[in-house]
This record gives structure tokens, C-alpha cells and sequence, in this order.
């Protein structure tokens, strides 16, 4: 424990940063797919989360931009953020005519394509019409340097692909609803995870009503560091709310049963133990601890606390006859065996690719075992001492109970009636593994989110494709190719998604730039004489453009390429690689089919990809439950025979049934969560079978085991209020497990006709 004290001291107190971490993503398997597609997602997850969109609104643009300029102001100074962009300088507005003006001769729209290709004497027709236009501004110079008007259409084309918005007193504005908007950017100064970060948002709240009500706005925000506020406020409310909860419970129960602060104590110190143990060798293995784990790892105490029970009830019924060392040594088999076959329980779930539920795993099994050492290690020596005579509480009530077991009806009875009630659940029961279960999303952000969306336009969302080529050209033909078949999706009358972003929009492939090329050159040859006329220009307009493809290295040096960069990956490995950001997918199997026809394209969506992996290892999961609980069943057959052996494992068997059945009644959805539950149930609920299957003294053994199921049934049952699903549906499996597996574990227990009769006849006559 010293060892286990300066090493904690090395991990929390040292200059780094507290070794917590609280990204939701950090939690899930790296991508099983290949390398390059891991990396695609981390860069376009990265690109989005370290940004915040606020968007205020109002009625009257007088104080709109005033609001703008103030809000913007007073956030840059809270340390929140890098950068904050506000307005669009006058250098960075014309920064897109610097980089294509010089390509302008090979930069077509796909509409002037068509035209050039099919029509193309209506393009004098529509330079005539825009010159007589009072409101098109083409100026003398335009014209001379672009006659056909063609440089124009393409500018702005661009500017319809960045949404909703357009400048404004140097501002990006739109309007919805009847209302005027302004769009400010923000660029997070570190991680959105960062707890330092997330502290800084109260501040920020506290701006944001400070300016609605100066200037009578209204101000919406998204990004992501308000979800992840969310989840870190809620795991630790959590954790509160089942290590406080969980503690007072028992630290009440133990005051009440054994009327003795050592036995209080004592306790406080195997849960202390094993909970520092287990942090710091999870710390030092994994680096981190993730707050989702420590929620479940939460839930030690009411499981760690089960061998200083069985100690200390030994204690409490030898009186003054007490001797510490026999006392350890009646319950030394019992506890050894419920520890190791509870460690069964703990890491099979290491066999589960998920990191947070490797150090959930780990955490649980290395604290269980701390808590066991304690117990054997330090209790006889600290509880050398008798605590006097005292009965055992509620000795009739346990009588009686373990008298009833006594009747072959109900030893027959009762395990059936489980058995049946529980199949008729599980039939009704049915599976989502949808990875969302693992975060709850807050109503106000979600629609927060949806407004921005619907105003600006722009769409966060996270499904892409991934496409590759050996070389930049080839994959920027390919880019096209896939942006042709994206484009005729958009416009079907039943669209599998509302659109898309793509270098290939912005960076045309040299190939389309020279065919680009050629049909500008074709027009000018064949009608650069008739706009002439048509104009009354005293020369003839010539064609005088060389050919200049623009490169992809051309457009990422550029300042105007800085929102679109992360679409990029540049080499990886052999090949190049870019991302399609997908907007709106509404018919996600129409995409994947479409990307499997396609060679070098792969669809990408980190949810749809971990739900799916979640299904498959629910089904691993419950191979190696199966598995587990065999390896038990050999055990017991071992030491007990097989007869023994069936009675000792039935009550945490059915236990596990009722487990999931109970899913179906309360329409909990099962999951990987649910099974993993069940690994707890067994590893919890065959300690509660194997003490009576060793110790004669039944009265002692039921309050120990009751002790026991109230302590983990305080940790569990908080953990089934959870306001998150997953967390929820794995507290109500084992609560109401380890309710069934206390409720049948006199089952263990050999039959003895006569004993308890007396006692159990005087209560049940009084009932």
C-alpha cells in the first residue's frame, strides 16, 4: 500500500495533467477496417471538434453587428479559444480571385461545361443579357480580361457551396425565418475534452446572456465541447452520486448491524484499498482512466466489501469466544474460491477489444483482489480482539427463512417459477447495439444544433468517403468520378443524401482542367468575332490564355483553402488520399452499396461501424460467458461432485436469466452491456452459493450474504437510474441478478431436516 501511495502521488501530483480522461471516442476499438480509415476519421473529427459556431439573431439589424463585434471581443479574452472569427478582412475576401484568376482560362462550372459542349454560341447571348442588367456590376475591366463573363459564374458557384451565408459589413449574414443572422467561428485553444477548457464555459454562458440582453438578441451555439461538458458533468454527478451514495449505505448498514465503529472501519479500509490499488495500476497501464470506467469502477464498493462481511459476521457470532486466525481460516476456502471465480467474471471482459471495458476489467479484478488481501493480511491482526456477545440480528427472520428452504416444494418451486417468468421476458426482449446508448445527448443541445444547422446551412455530420489513388491526379479523377454519382443522388426525387464537400468541387483534376481548356479555346475561336460585334469592340476578342493547370499544392497553399484542408490526407503510406464529407445521409445502404462497386472508395461512419462492432462482440461476449460459466461448473464438480455442483451454480444461472428476462418486461433493450452484466451476476452470485455450500452455520452465512446483496444492490441499483442507457440497462440486469441470486442461494445449502424448526415455527406462528 506505501508503494501503491507513492506511485498515486507520481500520477496526480506531478506537473502533467491528471491522468482523467473524459473523450467519449477514447472509450471505443481503433478502426478494424484499415489504418488509413482511422486516420481519416481522427483528422475530420479533430478538424470539428476544436470548433464552436455561435449564431446571433435578431429582428433589426441595427445592433446586430454591434452585438457581433462585442460578443466577439469579450470571448477572445476568457482563454477559451485561439482565435475568434468574426468578420471576413478584405485580403481574405479576395484571396479566392488570387488563386483561381490565374487558372481562369480552365475553370468551368458543370453547367458551362454543358453549355460550352452543346450550346455554345448561347454564351454570347448571356454576356449581352448581363451587360444590359443595371444590377449584374460587370465593369470595363471584367470584360477585358474575362470577355465571355465565364470567371464570374465560377466565383460563384463557389459561393453557393458555403452554405447559407454571404458577407456583410464584413460579416457572414443570412437570413431564416424572417430573421437577419450572423455567423461567428471559434477555434478552441487545446482539446474540447479538456476539463480546464469546459470549466471556462459558465464564463462563457455568462457572455452570451449578457450580450442577448444589452443589445436584444438571440444567441445560439454547437460544437462539440458542450456534449463533452455534458458527459464529463454527468459522469461525475454520477460518480458521485453511486461512490457517496454506495458509501453512506453501507457505512449506515454497518453501524446498525454490528453497533462497533472497528467493523466500520475495518471495511472503509479494504474499499479504500482496493480502490487505490486499482486506480493506480490502471493509471499505470493504460496511462489514463476514463470516466466512464471509474463510474462503473464505482460499483467496487458494494462488491469488495463482500469478504469483510463474511470476517466480520464470524466475528459478531463467536462472542467472546473469538480467535482470529480460526475465524479467518472457517471462511478462508469460501472466500478464495468466490474471489477467483469472481476474477472469472471480472477478466473475461478483457477479452472485449473496447479499452474502456479492458480497464473496467482491470480495474474491478485488480481492486477485488487488494480488497481479499486485505482482508487476509491485515483483519487478524486488527480484529485480534473479541467484540463481546451480541446477537445476531434478525436471528427468528433468518430462522424462518432458512426453514422454509428446507421444503422440498419450495426448493422446487421457486427456481421454476423464476425459470418460467423470466423465459416469457427474454422471448419479448430485443437487442440495439447502437453506440449513441454509450452518451446522453441533452435535449437543448440537439436542438441548439439543429437550428444552426437549418440557419447556415452547414452540416457537421461525420459520414464520409474515403478515396485513394496512387498518384494526386489520379486522385482527383477519382474524387470527380464519385462527386458525378453523389451529384445525380442529390438531385433523385428520393435522395440518399442532401449533399456533399469535395476537393474535387474547389480543384478540378489537370485532365478536366485541359478538356476545360480546350472548350474556352473552341469558344473563343468560333465566336470571339460575334460577341465582338454584338459589343461594337473595335478588335476582335482573342484567345491569349496559356495552359496553367492549378495543383492541389497551389490550393493548400493558399489562405483561402484553410476551411477545406482537413478534407485532405495527403501520403499515406503508398497512396494519396482524400475525404468525401457527406451531408444529410438519409439512405445510408444506398452509399455503402454504392461504395463497394467502386474501386479505391470506401464509406466511412464511426457510429454505424462501432454499433456494428458491438453486435459482433455481444456475440463473442456471450460465447465467452458460456465458456466462463462452464470453467465454473468443472470447478464445482471438482470439489463438490456434480449433483452439489448443479445446486451450487443454479442460483447464480437462473439468476443470470432473470437477469435478461427482466429486459423484456421493462423494454430495456439488451446489449454488450447487458451480457457483461451477467459475467458480474455469476462472478457476485456464486460467492453467495459457495458459503453455504461450505459453511454449516446457515444463519451466520444468510447474514453475511444479505450484508452483501444490500451492499452491491446499493451500488447497482443507483447505477440502473442512470440517465445514460448503457450505464442504465447494465444496473437493472444486475440488480435485479444479484436480487435473484441472494433470493435462491440456499439452494447450495445440503438439506438438514429438523434444523432451524423450532425458531422459524415460533415467528411463522406469530405472522
Amino acid at each position: 500500500m506505501l508503494a501503491t501511495l507513492l506511485l498515486l502521488g507520481k500520477q496526480f501530483l506531478s506537473d502533467r495533467p491528471l491522468p482523467i480522461e473524459t473523450n467519449i471516442l477514447a472509450l471505443l476499438p481503433a478502426n478494424q477496417q484499415q489504418p488509413l480509415a482511422d486516420a481519416a476519421f481522427k483528422q475530420i473529427a479533430g478538424s470539428l471538434s476544436d470548433k464552436v459556431i455561435f449564431v446571433v439573431g435578431s429582428n433589426d439589424k441595427s445592433h446586430l453587428f454591434e452585438a457581433g463585434r462585442e460578443f466577439s471581443q469579450q470571448i477572445a479574452s476568457i482563454g477559451l479559444f485561439k482565435q475568434v472569427t468574426s468578420t471576413v478582412s478584405e485580403s481574405q475576401q479576395q484571396a479566392w480571385g488570387k488563386l483561381y484568376f490565374p487558372h481562369r482560362a480552365q475553370l468551368l462550372t458543370t453547367e458551362q461545361r454543358n453549355q460550352l459542349e452543346n450550346t455554345p454560341e448561347q454564351r454570347v447571348q448571356a454576356v449581352l443579357q448581363a451587360l444590359y442588367n443595371p444590377f449584374s456590376g460587370v465593369t470595363g475591366q471584367e470584360l477585358a480580361s474575362d470577355p465571355f463573363l465565364l470567371f464570374r459564374g465560377y466565383l460563384g458557384e463557389l459561393g453557393k457551396r458555403s452554405g447559407n451565408v454571404r458577407i456583410e459589413q464584413g460579416f457572414l449574414t443570412t437570413d431564416y425565418q424572417g430573421k437577419h443572422y450572423l455567423l461567428i467561428t471559434a477555434d478552441l485553444s487545446g482539446s474540447a475534452y479538456s476539463p480546464e477548457l469546459q470549466a471556462k464555459l459558465p464564463e462563457l454562458a455568462a457572455i452570451e446572456h449578457s450580450i442577448e440582453s444589452q443589445f436584444e438578441v438571440s444567441l445560439l451555439h454547437t460544437g462539440v465541447i458542450y456534449y463533452a461538458a455534458h458527459g464529463t458533468n454527468s459522469a461525475k454527478s454520477e460518480i458521485s452520486t453511486i461512490g457517496v451514495g454506495s458509501l453512506i449505505g453501507v457505512v449506515l448498514l454497518l453501524v446498525v448491524v454490528f453497533r462497533s465503529p472497528l467493523p466500520l472501519v475495518l471495511s472503509l479500509l479494504s474499499i479504500g484499498c482496493g480502490l487505490l490499488v486499482a486506480l493506480a495500476t490502471t493509471v499505470a497501464i493504460f496511462g489514463k482512466i476514463h470516466l466512464f470506467s471509474l463510474v462503473f469502477g464505482a460499483s467496487l464498493i458494494g462488491v469488495s466489501i463482500d469478504y469483510s462481511l463474511h470476517f466480520l459476521t464470524e466475528r459478531l457470532a463467536a462472542g467472546k469466544q473469538w480467535q482470529a486466525n480460526k475465524g479467518l481460516s472457517q471462511i478462508f476456502v469460501a472466500i478464495t474460491l468466490g474471489m477467483l471465480m469472481s476474477l472469472v467474471g471480472y477478466l473475461c471482459m478483457m477479452a472485449a477489444p473496447f479499452p474502456g471495458l479492458q480497464q473496467l476489467s482491470l480495474f474491478s479484478a485488480v481492486g477485488l483482489v487488494a480488497a481479499y488481501a486485505t482482508v487476509v493480511c491485515w483483519y487478524p491482526i486488527l480484529a485480534a480482539k473479541s467484540g463481546g456477545d451480541r446477537l445476531l440480528p434478525l436471528r427468528g427472520a433468518m430462522a424462518a427463512w432458512l426453514a422454509i428452504w428446507q421444503r422440498p416444494s419450495v426448493r422446487i418451486a421457486l427456481p421454476v417459477f423464476c425459470v418460467a417468468i423470466s423465459v416469457l421476458g427474454t422471448f419479448r426482449a430485443g437487442y440495439d447495439d447502437d453506440i449513441r446508448q454509450l452518451q446522453a445527448l441533452p435535449a437543448d443541445l440537439k436542438q441548439q444544433e439543429q437550428s444552426v444547422k437549418a440557419i447556415t446551412g452547414m452540416d457537421g455530420g461525420q459520414q464520409m468517403l474515403l478515396v485513394t489513388g496512387n498518384k494526386p491526379e489520379q486522385l482527383l479523377q477519382a474524387l470527380e468520378r464519385v462527386g458525378q454519382s453523389l451529384d445525380g443522388m442529390v438531385r433523385d426525387k428520393h435522395p440518399a443524401l442532401a449533399g456533399y464537400q469535395s476537393l474535387a468541387q474547389y480543384v478540378p483534376s489537370a485532365k478536366w482542367q485541359e478538356e476545360n481548356y480546350q472548350l474556352v479555346s473552341n469558344l473563343y475561336q468560333q465566336y470571339g468575332s460575334q460577341l465582338a460585334n454584338s459589343l461594337g469592340l473595335q478588335k476582335t476578342v482573342e484567345f491569349k490564355a496559356d495552359f496553367k493547370p492549378l495543383t492541389m499544392d497551389d490550393f493548400l497553399r493558399s489562405p483561402a483553402s484553410a476551411p477545406l484542408r482537413f478534407l485532405w490526407l495527403g501520403k499515406q503510406g503508398d497512396l494519396f488520399a482524400s475525404v468525401i464529407l457527406l451531408k444529410g445521409v438519409t439512405q445510408p445502404d444506398v452509399i455503402i452499396s454504392y461504395a463497394a462497386s467502386q474501386p479505391n472508395v470506401l464509406y466511412l461512419d464511426k457510429a454505424r461501424e462501432v454499433s456494428s462492432l458491438f453486435g459482433i462482440y455481444r456475440q463473442h461476449v456471450t460465447e465467452l460467458f458460456a465458456l466462463a460459466a462452464l470453467g465454473i461448473l468443472l470447478i464445482l464438480f471438482w470439489r463438490y461432485g456434480v449433483v452439489k455442483g448443479i445446486r451450487v451454480i443454479s442460483a447464480p444461472a437462473i439468476a443470470c436469466v432473470v437477469g435478461v428476462g427482466i429486459a423484456g418486461f421493462t423494454g430495456v433493450p439488451l446489449n454488450l452491456f447487458n451480457l457483461l452484466g451477467l459475467f458480474l451476476i455469476l462472478g457476485i452470485g456464486i460467492d453467495y452459493s459457495l458459503f453455504f455450500a461450505e459453511r454449516s452455520q446457515g444463519q451466520t452465512t444468510l447474514l453475511a450474504i444479505t450484508l452483501s446483496a444490500v451492499t452491491t444492490i446499493l451500488s447497482f441499483g443507483l447505477l440502473s437510474l442512470s440517465a445514460t442507457q448503457a450505464i442504465h440497462s447494465f444496473g437493472v440486469t444486475v440488480l435485479t441478478g444479484i436480487l435473484t441470486a441472494w433470493l435462491l442461494a440456499p439452494l447450495a445449502r445440503d438439506r438438514v431436516v429438523g434444523e432451524d424448526t423450532a425458531g422459524a415455527t415460533a415467528v411463522m406462528e406469530k405472522v
